[in-house]
């Protein structure tokens, strides 16, 4: 499940959600099932993890937090803002409402 907007456009939005999976990730198949029953209401994109070689490139410190998926990076006109481990649509959510 991924928006229209690919993860440049999604990042340097004024807040948007990149998610990244991997293809084995029972916890990815959830979150991508609950969000597409409620989805969020800023911009998102799904990545997998073998194919974000580039967003890790301009975004180190989101790829060397990333250790237990799905993991999701919310950010903000180009800046990471946040770092959700084991993202559930709540803590998504929740970090979200914290900005």
């Amino acid at each position: 499940m991924a928006d229209d907007m690919g993860w440049p456009e999604v990042v340097s939005a004024d807040v948007g959600v990149v998610v990244v999976t991997a293809v084995d990730c029972l916890h990815c198949i959830e979150l991508e099932a609950a969000l597409a029953e409620a989805p969020l209401e800023v911009p998102s994109h799904w990545i997998d993890k073998e194919e974000a070689e580039e967003l890790f490139r301009q975004f180190p410190i989101f790829a060397t937090s990333i250790d237990v998926l799905p993991c999701a990076g919310i950010f903000s006109n180009g800046e990471g803002k946040a770092v959700i481990r084991a993202a559930t649509t709540q803590r998504i959510e929740d970090a979200l409402a914290s900005l």
